[in-house]
């Protein structure tokens, strides 16, 4: 399995994981500060598309100068073709130094039978990652705005007084969504007997703002994740 991923000695090999559209290549691109259409090298910038696109793990060397870490997109976990059961072992993923488990809108069983594995794997450090907070977020903002008295219009932005409001609810709507987040995953990992842990919440453009140094309104753990 080591030869079949190209595993090399003296390197670190970081592994993305999880269900279909959770957005493991956007989040690897994000990582190493290239947009999903950036025009470069394959080898580096990792595919993207509406449908699943990835049907096999796929390597990428980390862009930074002198950096030890290799990227694996993994395919999807919890489809027909691969049982929960069967993905660990039959994609060796006993192999990887670290494991990013990155969901985006349920936290499902196959990230749970994936986090559970690692823990038998001693070797096997696994990390969890919420993606797309800032398209998540938006939509609570949208609902709650409908509870809004009628005529008040989040778009209508050079309506000064409605746009303040709606930055507000916004405001509210991601301290929700992160209370939120972070309680249904530990409940899972409790439920599983499983040890807990941090739930990192990230989406791709505050993590690519971060790259040029700025701050970006939708950042939650991008800086931390990062690090």
């Amino acid at each position: 399995m080591k030869a079949q991923h190209l595993y090399s000695p003296g390197f670190f090999h970081l592994a993305v994981v999880g269900t279909s559209g959770c957005g493991k290549s956007s989040f690897i691109n994000a990582v190493h500060g290239l947009s999903n259409n950036h025009d470069s090298d394959d080898s580096i910038v990792a595919r993207t598309e509406i449908v699943e696109c990835t049907n096999k793990a796929t390597r990428y060397p980390d862009p930074r100068p002198n950096s030890r870490i290799i990227w694996y997109d993994i395919p999807s976990a919890g489809t027909p073709n691969m049982p929960d059961w069967q993905y660990f072992n039959n994609l060796g993923l006993y192999i990887f130094d670290c494991i990013i488990v990155l969901f985006d809108n349920r936290f499902s069983e196959s990230n749970l039978t994936i986090l559970r594995t690692c823990e038998q794997f001693k070797n096997v450090e696994a990390f969890i990652v919420r993606s797309k907070s800032d398209q998540h977020i938006n939509n609570m903002a949208f609902t709650a705005c409908d509870k809004m008295p009628q005529g008040f219009d989040p778009s209508d932005i050079d309506d000064k007084l409605t746009h303040d409001r709606f930055r507000q609810i916004k405001s509210e709507e991601q301290r929700r969504f992160i209370d939120k987040t972070r309680q249904n995953v530990q409940t899972n990992l409790e439920s599983n007997n499983l040890s807990p842990q941090k739930v990192y919440i990230v989406c791709k453009d505050a993590m690519l703002t971060m790259w040029s140094n700025s701050l970006s309104s939708k950042a939650i753990d991008e800086a931390e994740t990062l690090e």
